[in-house]
């Protein structure tokens, strides 16, 4: 790997496959590094551990990205999304009743709005 700056762009237009092999290329000198550090290497080498880190870092993002769109894609003709592409939010949002189960009423309700309405009272002037 070069040491100029290093683009995501590039990245989200490789295939998945191909982001895989070289994760685990990063991962390995990742691991050489760290074992330079252990038998105290030089410092040049002791730096690179943080920029290989932020490579791998985006390489799984990258990744993530992919898969996430992949998901979301195969979904789009489903009415349900899986949970983790859900929106967050809170939890007494999500557990709250929709419109239509808001707007249920139970027999007994029924009853009473039939049999006893609203009484419209005049006013004498």
């Amino acid at each position: 790997m070069s040491s100029q700056k290093f683009k995501v762009k590039k990245l989200r237009e490789q295939k998945p496959e191909d982001l895989v092999k070289d994760l685990e290329k990063l991962k390995g000198e990742l691991i050489q590094l760290r074992t330079v550090k252990v038998s105290a290497g030089n410092a040049q080498k002791l730096g690179r551990i943080g920029l290989v880190r932020k490579r791998i870092a985006k390489f799984l993002t990258v990744i993530n990205e992919q898969r996430r769109n992949s998901v979301k894609n195969a979904a789009k003709s489903s009415t349900k999304l899986p949970v983790d592409l859900r929106g967050k939010k809170t939890r007494a949002i999500r557990q709250r009743l929709t419109r239509s189960e808001r707007a249920q009423k139970t027999q007994r309700q029924w009853k009473r709005l039939n049999n006893f309405p609203l009484r419209k009272f005049a006013l004498k002037e």
